[in-house]
């Protein structure tokens, strides 16, 4: 079951209290993915999403997901340590929902090109979305012509048109 997070304008499923299940984006908003041009060290990742919420006018409640390359999978032991650092860290943002962890997390380990210590790759927020625009094949029509011929021609309604119509049908 989806929960609100009360200032992220995003809804989350819950998980485990290392990271939950996913996210979504609240009513109005949009989640806007942003990838770093080169990995950070997670806490400077952290210090560089801050001053990204920043220069986007957004709080640091509107995190809503998190990225990680590590040097190597997790060992069970490794992955312990990892999470209360981290959590700590969410709770310090005021990030967390009671107990729950509304953020989720990838942890990937690159076989190639893999960095020292776990590091920021992505970070995805929730933003104003823009107002809903038309179709791109959304057209406004005036008239719509002539739909078939014979004496039982449809006409368009347009007054301009009407002449044109009455000539049609008397032919």
């Amino acid at each position: 079951m989806l929960r609100d997070h009360p200032t992220g304008n995003y809804r989350y499923m819950p998980g485990i209290s290392a990271f939950s299940c996913g996210t979504v984006a609240g009513p109005g908003h949009e989640i806007v993915h942003v990838t770093l041009a080169a990995l950070l060290p997670w806490r400077d990742g952290f210090a560089r999403i801050e001053r990204h919420l920043r220069e986007v006018k957004r709080p640091r409640t509107a995190l809503c997901g998190i990225e990680l390359r590590s040097p190597a999978p997790f060992t069970f032991d490794g992955f312990g340590t990892f999470n209360e650092g981290y959590r700590k860290l969410l709770a310090d943002w005021s990030i967390l929902v009671g107990e729950d962890n509304p953020i989720p997390r990838t942890n990937v380990a690159p076989v190639a090109a893999a960095p020292a210590e776990p590091s920021l790759y992505a970070s995805p927020t929730p933003s104003p979305a823009p107002p809903p625009s038309p179709p791109s094949s959304w057209r406004a029509r005036a008239s719509s012509g002539i739909a078939r011929r014979g004496p039982r021609a449809s006409c368009a309604t347009a007054t301009s048109r009407r002449t044109g119509c009455a000539r049609r049908r008397a032919s």
